[in-house]
This record gives structure tokens, sequence and C-alpha cells, in this order.
């Protein structure tokens, strides 16, 4: 799981139960390794220029991922969005870049592009993917951890991992700050590490793109949800350009991804799958939560069933690896039909009787998901070429799109025992 403002959210906490001892006076010092992580700051003017679209530039380190109307929009982790026309996936065509500091996660409904920068949401409108035209910004749409009168805004911690003696004074347990710096042993730093989209039915003319599962942006109708390590807020979309923040819900903690089925919320966690009531959509209503020991968690959801992968990661406490499949029939009361051992799934998608997981260093596994209690038994393909992360399959075209370690893979699934291979957009190394 990638590192920014949600990690430091969720430190903070045992921070302080561990930074507030007394000191002895010694002069006591231990040679330890640490995972330091330094403030990252930058000036509001640099933040808040406005994007302008420029040449498309080669794939690094792509994230998120998200299809809109034949076009693939690839996350660059914190630096902006890849546009791809995508209108022929055996040859997808890159068209240009938006350089958007910070960028995380995105959402695109009737041609404006919703995606963080940092604190900030931007509008771009893509009417025209291949000269698209900033539209707007909210400031301090989202948290940040202060502000330094001569660094700038604090946006994010980046990790270091050094080996140096500390004075025994500084250390109070496996996580303490010193100076401007924020350390975690490193031992302690390792036993943390330890689809179909999320496409809503849109009305009144809206159109919608489709995201992943690991997505943090959603949009259901005229409004943008996203989620943070413990809040979930409500963008009300209806002046597109200049959306309002409607609400902000505090719904626990270590939270992960939301997708959106049937006017529900599906929020995933390192500790539970949560389900919200969207029906009044600037109110969501909490309905019910399956616990589950402490893991990463993606959720998709179709008809009267859930399907939640639960990993270890850089974030999360626990061991297991598997997929459960839950009866939501009473969304009030999701009951466990059934948990399966995988090796490291991530993200997943369901469309039909079709279930895709990406099991990390494993590559996609395809299943017949049908009948509930012998998905195992059910193994259609499994493509071991690559590492996959997540996946978006796009029902009416047979298209699944799997974001992997060395690059965005697209595939025809037409036939879900052979899936034939379309393209590969490469990362360059």
């Amino acid at each position: 799981m990638m590192l920014r403002k949600h990690f430091l959210t969720g430190a903070l906490g045992l921070v302080l139960a561990t930074v507030l001892s007394s000191c002895l006076k010694d002069s006591c010092e231990t040679s330890t390794t640490y995972i330091r992580y330094d403030p990252v700051f930058i000036t509001p003017a640099a933040l808040r220029k406005d994007v302008v679209a420029e040449a498309p530039r080669a794939l690094k380190e792509p994230g998120k991922i998200y299809v809109y109307e034949g076009y693939l929009i690839i996350n660059e982790h914190e630096e902006g969005l890849h546009i791809i026309d995508n209108r022929n996936p055996k040859s997808p065509v890159p068209i240009s870049f938006l350089p958007i500091p910070g960028n995380i996660d995105l959402a695109v409904r009737n041609n404006i592009l919703y995606a963080d920068s940092w604190i900030d949401l931007v509008m771009i409108n893509i009417e025209d993917p291949a000269n698209p035209k900033f539209a707007g910004r909210i400031q301090d749409a989202f948290p940040n951890y202060g502000i330094d009168p001569a660094l700038g805004i604090t946006v994010t911690y980046k990790p270091t991992k050094v080996t140096e003696s500390i004075p025994s004074c500084d250390q109070s347990g496996p996580i303490f700050f010193r100076g401007r710096g924020l350390f975690i042993d490193a031992a302690f730093d390792a036993q943390r590490a330890g689809s179909s989209g999320s496409k809503v039915a849109a009305p009144g003319g809206n159109t919608v793109g489709v995201g992943g599962s690991t997505a943090r942006f959603t949009i259901n109708e005229s409004h943008l949800y996203t989620v943070d390590r413990s809040n979930l807020r409500v963008f009300n979309l209806k002046n597109a350009i200049a959306p309002k923040l409607a609400n902000t819900l505090g719904i626990g903690w270590d939270i992960e991804t939301i997708y959106p089925y049937d006017n529900k919320l599906f929020i995933g966690g390192m500790s539970g799958m949560q389900i919200f009531d969207a029906s009044d959509p600037e109110r969501p209503k909490f309905l019910s939560n399956f616990q589950h020991a402490r893991r990463c968690d993606p959720v998709v959801a179709q008809d009267n069933r859930a399907y939640v992968t639960l990993h270890e990661g850089t974030a999360c406490q626990g061991f297991e690896n598997e997929l459960n499949v839950l009866d939501i029939t009473d969304v009030t009361q999701p009951k466990l039909i059934k948990t399966y051992p995988l090796h490291r799934p991530i993200g997943l998608s369901i469309t039909g009787e079709i279930l895709m997981i990406c099991d990390s260093d494993e590559g996609l596994k395809v299943f017949n998901a049908k009948d509930d209690l012998a998905i195992d038994k059910n193994l259609l393909q499994h493509l071991k070429d690559f590492d996959a992360f997540d996946v978006i399959a796009l029902e009416k075209q047979s298209l699944a799109i799997i974001t992997g370690k060395n690059g965005i893979y697209q595939y025809d699934y037409s036939n879900p025992k052979k899936l034939q291979k379309l393209s590969v957009l490469s990362i360059s190394k």
C-alpha cells in the first residue's frame, strides 16, 4: 500500500502512546535500524498552479487506473495522470499528460475529471481528452499535517531506512519523533508489513467512468465520495466545476477502499467491510459491518454477493491471504459463506459468473464463481507472466485491464478459459 497522508494519521495515535514517557538522563546510545519518515513540504504557490496538459510521457510508477468513454486514465504516483486513447485496445495511444502534484485518485462524470492534488481537489475538463482544460480547484478539500511559514504545507512523510546510534533518551518504544523526523523501528515496520470496476448507474443523462477495486474516489449520480484513513467525504457535483463539500463522516479507522453498487457504498478497511446506504446521497446511512482479522481489504459486489480479498501488506497486520464470499441478501447482516486461501490477493472484479483476482506475483486468476462453495475448483485460467495489482473488467467489451509491476496489460476475456493478450503499456525502467 502507498504511504502518504493515510499512513501518518494511523501512526500518530501510536506515537502519542509511546513518546510521552519520561526520559532518563544518561548518555547511553543504541545502534538501531529505523525507518525514518521525513516531512515533505510544498509551497502554496507550487501546489496551486493551474494544471496545463503536456505531451505524453513514459509510465514510471503507475497507480490507480480509470476508464471513461473509450479512454484509459492512469495515475503516475504523486505526479499526475496519463490519458490514453484506448478505443482500440490492441493499440492504445498515449495522447496527453496532466501534471498534478500529489495525485493518487480520480473519478470522472460528464467530461469533468476530479483528482486529488495533495490537500486540494482539482477539476479538469476532458471533453477533448487530447486537449484537457483546467476547470477549477477546491483548496483544502482534504486535511494537511500543518503549515510551516518558511517551508510551506506538510503534505506527506517519505520513508528512508537508516542505521545509526541514537541516544536512548530519544527512543520511546518502536515509534518516536526526533526533530522533524518520525522514526519507526525497522522490525516493527516489517511486522506492520508483515473487476468490474466501480461503475454506478447514473440517471438523468449522466456519464460516469469505471474505477478499480482499490479506488478511494467514486461517483454515485451527482455526488463524489472519497475516503481517507478514517473519513468518508461527500461532495455535491451539481455545479460540476465548483463542487461543494456536503458532508464528512467519521467511519472508523484504517479505511482502504470504496466501491459503489446499487445505491450502496461498500467500504473496505483493515479490520472489516462496512456497508452504507446512499439513497440520501449527502447523508449516507451506516447499515452493517463485516469484521475480520486486521488485513488490507478491497471489496466488490454484485447482486446478493460481496467478494472481499484480505492480504498482508505494507500497512496491514496479520498474515492471512484469502478471499471471503459474503451473502448480502440482507445488507444489514452480511454473512460469510466461505473463505478461500490465496497467495496474496489484492484487486478483483466480478462480471456475471466471472471472478478475476489479482494475486500479486502469482498473476491473475480467473474463476467461475457460480457455485459459492466451489470457486477454488473452478479455476478457468491462471495468467502467470506478470505481477498483478488491480483489474477493471468491461463486460460489454469482454475487456480486462490489469495493472502489473511491469506495465498495464489488456486482455480479451470473451473466452474466459483462454484470455487473449491484446496489448501492454510497458513501464519505463
